[in-house]
C-alpha cells in the first residue's frame, strides 16, 4: 500500500507569522493523526527576494513550536531541471507556448476592450502553437494552455469547489525560471507527496494545478485547504496588523505553548485561552471543527498572547 506523505513547504521570502504557523501545525497534527510521512521543502526559486537568513530561521521556528519531519531539508532550487523536463513535454504536446507579455500586460490584454482603448496589448493564444514555438523565444515566458472549462476540485476541507481554468498562466519565467505552479507540481510528483496541506488562498492553483497533473500524466495529490488567518478588519493577516511574526512573540518571551494555545483555540480544540503543547494540539485536533474560510485574530488575543 502507498505510503501518504505531506509537506511543509515555507518560501525563504520572509518569516513564519501566525497565520502560515497555524497551517503548518495543522499539516503537522493531521500527519501524526494519520500516520503520513511529512517532507520538509524549502520553496526557494523566488529570485531576488528570497532572504538566505529565514531559510534556516524558519526550521528554527517550527522545530521551536515543536514540529519534527521526515528526512533532511529539501531546497525547491535543487529540482529545476526536473521543471525543466516537464516543460519540454508540455511543448511537445501543444500545452505550452512562448509569450512576450508580463503578467500584468497579459490580464490587461484579457480584459474586455474599450472603444478608445488603442494602446492595449494583443494577448491572443496561438491559433497553431507548433508553428508558433518555432519562432525565437529569447527573453519569453511560456504560458499553460488552460482548458476554460468549468472543473470540480474535491477538496477535504472545502468540500465540492467549482472551479474555471480560464487564464493561460506561466509555467516558465523571462528570468529562465519555472513558476510556482509548475514548480511546486513537479517537485510535488517527484517527492511522491499525496496530500497537499495549505491555505485558503490557494485553492485557484489547485485547478491550475491539477490541469498540468493530468497534461504531465500524472495523479494529482489529496487537497485539504485551510482557512486563512485574518484581522478585525477582515483582511489577510499581514503587516498592516502589526508584527504578528512568530520570531518577534519568541523574542518578547512568548512560549511556544501559549502561541499553539492560540492556534488550539482557532481551531475548536478548546474554547477559551489556555496554553497547549503540540502533541495535545495534534491529539485532540478534528477536522470538523475547522471553520473553512477565515479565523480572525483579534486584539483580545494579541493581549492574551503578551500576557505571559
Amino acid at each position: 500500500m502507498l505510503k501518504r506523505r505531506s509537506r511543509l513547504a515555507p518560501s525563504p521570502t520572509g518569516s513564519l507569522h501566525l497565520g502560515n504557523a497555524c497551517s503548518f501545525l495543522i499539516n503537522w497534527a493531521l500527519a501524526k493523526q494519520h500516520n503520513w510521512e511529512l517532507l520538509f521543502r524549502l520553496e526557494d526559486i523566488d529570485g531576488p527576494r528570497k532572504k538566505i537568513e529565514t531559510m534556516q530561521e524558519s526550521q528554527n521556528i517550527l522545530r521551536w513550536l515543536g514540529l519534527d519531519w521526515d528526512g533532511p531539508v529539501q531546497l525547491q532550487s535543487e529540482g529545476i531541471s526536473h521543471s525543466k523536463q516537464a516543460l519540454e513535454l508540455l511543448i511537445k504536446q501543444d500545452k505550452a507556448y512562448h509569450c512576450t507579455l508580463s503578467r500584468a500586460q497579459f490580464e490587461l490584454a484579457s480584459s474586455a476592450p474599450h472603444d478608445d482603448d488603442t494602446t492595449k496589448p494583443q494577448a491572443q493564444r496561438p491559433s497553431n502553437i507548433q508553428e508558433h514555438n518555432k519562432q525565437s523565444v529569447e527573453g519569453e515566458n511560456w504560458r499553460f494552455v488552460s482548458s476554460g472549462v468549468q472543473q470540480r476540485i474535491n477538496d477535504v476541507v472545502q468540500g465540492n469547489v467549482q472551479k474555471r481554468n480560464d487564464t493561460d498562466f506561466v509555467l516558465w519565467t523571462k528570468a529562465n525560471m519555472p513558476s510556482y505552479q509548475l514548480a511546486v507540481v513537479v517537485d510535488d510528483h517527484r517527492q511522491g507527496i499525496t496530500d497537499v496541506v495549505r491555505g485558503r488562498d490557494l485553492l485557484e492553483s489547485a485547478s491550475w494545478q491539477e490541469e498540468l497533473y493530468r497534461a504531465l500524466g500524472w495523479k494529482p495529490p489529496n487537497w485539504w485547504h485551510l482557512p486563512l488567518v485574518v484581522g478585525e478588519d477582515g483582511r489577510r493577516l499581514a503587516k498592516r496588523h502589526g508584527d504578528t511574526r512568530i520570531a518577534t512573540y519568541k523574542s518578547k518571551g512568548v512560549s511556544p505553548e501559549r502561541i499553539i494555545g492560540l492556534f488550539g483555540a482557532w481551531c475548536g480544540i478548546q474554547t477559551s485561552l489556555s496554553p497547549m503543547k503540540a502533541n495535545k494540539f495534534s491529539e485532540e485536533l478534528q477536522l470538523k471543527e475547522l471553520p473553512k474560510e477565515k479565523i480572525t485574530f483579534t486584539s483580545k488575543e494579541e493581549q492574551w498572547l503578551l500576557e505571559y
